[in-house]
């Protein structure tokens, strides 16, 4: 067993040294995003990624009644969250856009079934397939 301080990236491993680099439900806990992104797919062919999508409709009804979001995909009260940055799809693939992150493959779900129509709004969990350029 390997553990590693993600915030520091990822030294340890030289280039493409695996197919596949997963960040499962993590990266809103990341404070160097960017940074973690590159090195993912320095270290990896491809990076999947997957993340609570704060830009689904009970998230956004939460705020709009006054309360930070608490989910079954966002479990934490606002006082006791690990997450550090709030994303939503529309983010993560605004982010993929400006480091030149190829999109591969987008899955959202909610309550385990496929959103296609109005995924930022429907979804409640955002997983993505990556390659560099």
């Amino acid at each position: 067993m390997l553990q590693v301080d993600l915030e520091s990236g990822l030294s340890l491993f030289a280039d493409q040294s695996f197919d596949s680099v997963i960040l499962s439900e993590t990266l809103q806990t990341i404070h160097r995003t960017e940074f973690l992104m590159r090195e993912m797919l320095r270290v990896g062919r491809e990076a999947v990624v997957s993340f609570p999508n704060f830009g689904h409709w009970g998230a956004r009804l939460q705020v709009l009644l006054g309360h930070m979001p608490v989910s079954e995909t966002l479990p934490y009260p606002w006082y006791e969250t690990p997450n550090v940055h709030h994303c939503t799809i529309a983010d993560f693939e605004d982010l993929c856009r400006r480091l030149g992150v190829r999109i591969r493959e987008r899955l959202v779900l909610n309550d385990g079934k496929p959103v296609t129509w109005l995924p930022n709004l429907l979804g409640s969990i955002a997983l993505y397939r990556c390659t560099a350029g």
